[in-house]
């Protein structure tokens, strides 16, 4: 689940930015947590709470964004932080604390929208996958994994020319990737939407080369969930 924290010392600007994430239409669980002060996000991480993206303000009391991050950093140097301010300088000393991306206020709804969805793309894309193998475990980025296929009571995950066997059924491995755009197409295979190149008779082209039969009962919605895939990553 992404763990959205809101740094922001104005109460209506802050809501107004949780309203914003609520009308995204992110497809991933999220939660999200407001913080008044950067004092405040500060002791949430100094109580060991973690955040998958800070949407911090930059004008605040004591601690200003940037004193903020530069603090935030010392305990976690992936989170993703973009910043809101009025003021385009801000936007520049951003960098300096490794900043995803900023926004300038009053906030474009478009904008805002566009950049929280990349950000969440670029999380994704550095999420994993660790199967346990007999000699060694194996830890797989799931932006790599092509499909995976049923086989005797084995799944054969496909990354590319590399294949790798693992003692699971796929119904688990359905659950586990079940938020990132991957979908069952028949008993036998679980795709990854990024790989899909088109649907076409009985068959689903991938972009890797090849093509995997689907289930003819599941057309209907291989095809819904596949246009709400396309659409979300056009948007």
């Amino acid at each position: 689940m992404l763990k959205i924290a809101i740094c922001e010392d104005d109460i209506k600007q802050c809501q107004t930015i949780e309203n914003l994430i609520n009308n995204a239409e992110l497809k991933e669980p999220y939660k999200v947590e407001q913080f008044d002060s950067g004092e405040a996000l500060v002791k949430a991480y100094q109580e060991q709470q973690r955040f998958s993206i800070i949407l911090l303000d930059m004008q605040m009391g004591e601690l200003d964004g940037i004193q903020t991050a530069e603090i935030i950093r010392k305990y976690d140097k992936t989170c993703i932080i973009i910043i809101i301010t009025s003021i385009l300088e801000y936007a520049v000393e951003g960098y300096s604390i490794n900043a995803y991306d900023f926004i300038l206020k009053p906030i474009d709804k478009a904008k805002f929208f566009k950049i929280l969805k990349k950000a969440i793309k670029k999380i994704q894309t550095n999420k994993v996958y660790i199967i346990q193998m007999k000699e060694k475990t194996a830890i797989l980025k799931v932006s790599d994994i092509v499909y995976i296929e049923s086989n005797k009571k084995k799944i054969y995950i496909h990354c590319g020319k590399e294949v790798y066997i693992n003692n699971e059924k796929i119904t688990d491995a359905e659950k586990k990737l079940a938020e990132e755009g991957f979908i069952r197409i028949s008993r036998f295979y679980l795709v990854n939407m990024q790989y899909m190149k088109e649907i076409r008779g009985k068959e689903i082209l991938l972009t890797s080369g090849g093509s995997l039969i689907y289930s003819e009962n599941l057309r209907k919605e291989i095809k819904e969930k596949y246009m709400d895939f396309m659409m979300g990553e056009n948007e």
